[in-house]
């Protein structure tokens, strides 16, 4: 693979591969600095590259692999991962319910399990597609359906439970 074929066909990975390799790492630093070891290692493994079927796949799965390596790596330390925090909404927004509902959002998103909050910010912040979910995650997409499907059920029941509190109707199960 000569280095056009390589900034043709694998750089442009590089987009796609930020936001989840930044909901992994947390550290704009440490981020590309991950993203740049792991564009090395896919240059000096191009021969197999060159060989595979998928290499959109082969790339996500490595970058993922690459992360999760770091991650085990490092000390352990308190990091700011995307989802773990809620959003920051200026003060001057035009709405202040609006701001109020998208805190509430991202209050319920921050407290779902990792692989339903891996799946809905996936689908729903960064719009992937479900073969471009496939190649991030390695689980099928019947799998990755039902997943999604139930973490919106779960923001749904946990949106309802705070506005039900908040309308002075709550239920008690």
């Amino acid at each position: 693979m000569t280095t056009d074929e390589f900034k043709t066909h694998l750089w442009p990975y590089t987009r796609k591969l930020y936001p989840m390799m930044k909901r992994m790492l947390g550290n704009e630093e440490e981020i590309r600095d991950a993203l740049q070891d792991l564009m090395l290692k896919l240059w000096n493994n191009r021969e197999k590259l060159r060989e595979c079927d998928n290499p959109g796949g082969y790339v996500f799965t490595a970058a993922r692999n690459f992360c999760l390596d770091l991650r085990k790596r490092q000390k352990p330390r308190l990091v700011t991962i995307a989802g773990d925090e809620p959003a920051r909404i200026p003060p001057d927004g035009p709405d202040p319910d609006a701001r109020e509902k998208l805190w509430h959002v991202s209050q319920v998103m921050r407290n779902l399990p990792g692989k339903y909050r891996e799946v809905l910010e996936m689908r729903e912040i960064e719009g992937l597609s479900f073969d471009e979910m496939q190649a991030l995650t390695g689980h099928g997409i019947p799998y990755l359906r039902v997943l999604l499907s139930r973490s919106r059920i779960k923001v749904k029941e946990e949106l309802e439970k705070i506005y039900n509190y908040e309308r002075g109707t709550c239920k008690t199960a």
